[in-house]
């Protein structure tokens, strides 16, 4: 009670603060490898978005159009399956759209039924993402030509 602070009461000690600031780079680093994560899982879902609404209007498209002239542009799918064959782009391609720096390409194939009053038509969207994986969005529907 000399009225002296002793040595622990000064302050922190290096190591403390050494301690201190390497647990909080530690913690920047992983909010920041987050916010990498989640601008990359936005970008994925704008191109899905985008694909989709590709897609979407070629469908609408199809709904205006008058039954006989409902017909497959582009030969981009294997055998009788909605599989895309990537290798046939983008020469097979039915029309190619880019938006935003991708380049999306779309498909339609139709096929009718044996008894010719329904088509099944399948519109196909795809994109390569930045390190070249292929990605699609397949929509499929009927049309009837019943009343037409």
């Amino acid at each position: 009670m000399d009225g002296h602070k002793s040595r622990r009461e000064d302050g922190f000690s290096l190591l403390e603060v050494l301690i201190a600031l390497t647990i909080l780079a530690v913690g920047l680093l992983s909010l920041a490898l987050f916010q990498v994560t989640a601008i990359k899982g936005n970008a994925s879902a704008s191109r899905t978005t985008v694909a989709t609404q590709l897609a979407q209007e070629q469908m609408e498209a199809y709904r205006r159009t008058a039954w006989a002239s409902i017909a497959s542009s582009g030969s981009g799918f294997t055998d009788n399956s909605t599989v895309p064959d990537y290798t046939l782009l983008p020469g097979s391609a039915g029309d190619n759209v880019a938006m935003g720096g991708t380049k999306y390409y779309r498909i339609v194939r139709v096929q009718p039924n044996g008894t010719g009053s329904m088509k099944t038509i399948t519109v196909w969207s795809c994109w390569q993402d930045d390190r070249g994986v292929w990605h699609n969005v397949t929509l499929i529907t009927n049309r009837t030509n019943v009343g037409t």
